[in-house]
Formats: C-alpha cells, structure tokens, sequence
C-alpha cells in the first residue's frame, strides 16, 4: 500500500527530510508559512536554502535531498503561521484532498515541523479525519536540538485520543437521552483500534450503562434490571427505584409505574418531542386512577369493571356502560377519576381540583397527531399540561401519604464521578 504523507514545515529540514525517507510516500504535501522569514523557500528554492547551525552545514531543498519529483509533492501555504483558523482551515482541506485523490493509500501526518499553531492544526484535522500521527524524534545532548543522524519517524498512538474524543461524543449523547446512539459509539471505540486496560474498562462500563438505560427508556424494566445490577453502586437512587418499578421485592407504592411515566415524558421533552411526551403524561394520568381503582377494597379493574362490586346507587349507571360485543365495562380516563369521585375516594377527590384544567389539557392532546387530530404539540402546550398532571400527582401523595423517589437518569458523567468516589 502507498503512503501519502502530509508535513507542516518550519525552520528545520532535517526532520522533514527524516519522514520523507523513512516512509518512501508516493506524495507529499507540505503545508508551509509565507514571507521572508517563512518556509516556503525550503522545499524546493534554489541553492542551499535548508540552513544549519553553521554556514558549512547549510543544505540543498528538501526534494532535492529526497529526490522528490515536481509530480511526488505539492505545496499548500499558509501567510498567517500563528492563526489557527486559518491554519485548520487550509490543513483540512489539505486531508480532504489528498483522501480523494488517493482513496486506497495509506494517510500519515508528521506534525514534527512548522510553528505550534500549525503542528496543532495538523493534529486535530487528522484525528479528525482518521489519519495515522507522526513524529521525528531522535537523541538530545540538551534542549535546543536533537542530535543530527539520529533522527527518525515513528508513529504515535493517537487512537486513545480518539477515542477519549468519541467518548466526550457519546457522554453528549447519553446526557441528552440518546442512549442506543451513545451504546453504538461507545462499541466502535473497542472494536476500531486498541486502547489502555483502564481506558477498556471505562468504555465497558459506559456501554452497559447506555444498554440499560436505554432499556429503562423503552419500558423493558426486567432487562434494564438486569443490564444495571453489575453498575449499581454509582446509580444507587435510580436502581432502588427501578426495583420499585418492577416490585421483585414488595416494597413498592404501586406507585412507582406512574412517576416513571412522568420521568419518561420529561426526557421526551428534553429532546423538543412534545407530542411523545403529552402522550406519556396522558397515560400516568389514566395509570394513576387505575392503580388507585385496583388498590381498594374491593379491588376494581377498569378494563373489565365489576360492576356488582360496586355500591348498589351506583350499577346503573355502570352496567349501561356493557360493550355488547364482548360484555365487558371498559371505562376510559375520564370514567375512571369520575368512578373515584362518585366513590368519595381521594384520589378522585384531588382530580376534582384540577378537573377544569386538566381537562382543557386532554383537549389539546386529543386534537395532536398522535392521538385524533393533525396537530403538533408545542413546547408551552406540553409545560402546561404537565404542570396540571405534576399538582395532580403531588396532591395525590399528600393525599395516599405515599413516598415515591423517583429520580430522572444520572448523567454519564454523574455517573462516573460515583464510581470514583
């Protein structure tokens, strides 16, 4: 395979020079300053203009050391040397091209020369770009230079960078709710290229912690439980919650279902999807008279309501509500917290002081395009709607003398910090 090879070129050849002959490249591109004092004139001037520490030690230009032909290499100039907007910019364009005009070479890039803005703008735009990281090092007898004929080009292992980038990527990701994206970057860090023990372990975690909140996010509650056991420790509010959600141990309200919607909706909203996320709240509104109906003595189910376990004034009125078809009396939200009221319960009780209100919310949320109309929820509509359910669900525990800690999802780096601690 062909090397193409990318330097940034200051006051010394000898490097340079080093790289060249150490990676035999089928081109090269030289990213040079301008000016007089720049150095442009030593890649191919005339004379000697590759200069020394003594007159005697001057040298040709550098393709003729190498002996580089017109067509092996290409000049690319930068006149502000010290800015480095303008030093990525021409950098970058440099990478790109020399990816389209050699797709099948292999890509190096020697940031042993040039000023520091130009050797940092060489290093981000290739680890950008996936190029291979080079650097001329040889043996010193004290600070001001290596000592000439011991120079040589060796690669450094730029992929931790990389990956301790792609990870700053993926925390974003996992911080915003998106969970199976960051899991997806996360698993291409450790399938792309090796990396430390410790760094392994770290992108390990990550990816379990992404699996699992992911999970939690999409309602699998018995596989979230699963995939988190082994990172409990540094998410110890949210797992004790989650085993609530899931009741393994009988310790829950009952509850717990219906704030987990809640928590659900917020990062919806989070992620501007208001629709997904009225959605959500409508439902803890219809879970929460639910649970209720099914807490009491005796315990009522509104998809097939027992109509004779209720109080005899009221069987009327409910068993006009049979579906003929499969003889079932199914009652809907609104049935439901109006059935609480008629029983003088609590919760019904706390429906009745947002009943208005919450009410015109339903309104809105039955003419989105996710329920029966055509229109997309706002911002505010969804800040008011779940404003109304959220005093609804505050009423209802002062009412019940409930507990529930439901805390939203740690960030990755929460998370981590947990861990550390």
């Amino acid at each position: 395979m062909s090397t193409i090879l990318v330097v940034t070129l200051g006051g010394s050849c000898q490097p340079i020079v080093t790289a060249i002959r150490n990676y035999t490249p089928q081109h090269v591109y030289f990213i040079v300053s301008t000016g007089a004092r720049g150095s442009k004139s030593t890649v191919d001037a005339a004379g000697k203009p590759c200069k020394g520490r003594l007159p005697e030690d001057d040298a040709p230009a550098i393709v003729q050391q190498v002996a580089l032909a017109p067509s092996q290499y290409t000049v690319r100039e930068i006149e502000e040397q010290d800015s480095l907007q303008e030093c990525y910019t021409v950098v970058q364009a440099t990478l790109r091209f020399a990816q389209q005009a050699f797709p099948d070479a292999r890509w190096v890039a020697d940031y042993t020369g040039g000023t520091k803005t130009m050797s940092v703008a060489l290093v981000l735009a290739a680890l950008q770009a996936n190029w291979e990281l080079s650097l001329v090092k040889g043996a010193r007898t004290d600070l001001v230079k290596v000592v000439d004929g011991t120079e040589v080009a060796g690669l450094v292992n730029s992929w931790e960078v990389r990956a301790l980038q792609r990870m700053e990527e993926a925390r974003r990701l996992f911080d915003d709710h998106h969970y199976a994206a960051a899991e997806t970057l996360l698993s291409d860090i450790l399938q792309a290229g090796a990396i430390s023990t410790a760094l392994q372990e770290t992108v390990r975690e990550w990816v379990g912690l992404a699996r699992g909140f992911d999970a939690w996010d999409r309602f699998d509650h018995d596989r979230a439980l699963k995939t988190l056991t082994p990172y409990q420790s540094r998410i110890v509010p949210n797992f004790i919650f989650l085993k609530q959600v899931i009741d393994t141990n009988n310790r829950s309200t009952g509850y717990e279902r219906c704030f987990d919607l809640l928590r659900n909706a917020e990062r919806r909203a989070c992620q501007s999807r208001y629709d997904d996320a009225v959605a959500r709240l409508y439902r803890a509104c219809e879970l929460l008279a639910q649970t209720r109906l099914k807490q009491r003595t005796p315990s009522l189910t509104s998809g097939d309501l027992d109509v004779m376990s209720l109080p005899e004034v009221l069987r009327p009125a409910y068993e006009h509500l049979r579906d003929p078809g499969d003889g079932r009396v199914k009652l809907g939200l609104r049935q439901n917290y109006e059935l609480l009221v008629a029983l003088g319960d609590p919760v019904g009780l706390a429906y009745q002081r947002v009943e208005k209100t919450l009410l015109n919310g339903l309104s809105a949320r039955n003419d989105s395009i996710l329920a029966h109309g055509s229109t997309p929820l706002s911002n505010a509509q969804y800040k008011a709607f779940a404003e109304i359910v959220t005093s609804l669900f505050e009423d209802v525990r002062a009412q019940l003398q409930i507990s529930v800690n439901a805390p939203q999802f740690p960030s990755l780096e929460a998370s981590s910090a947990k861990a550390k601690a």
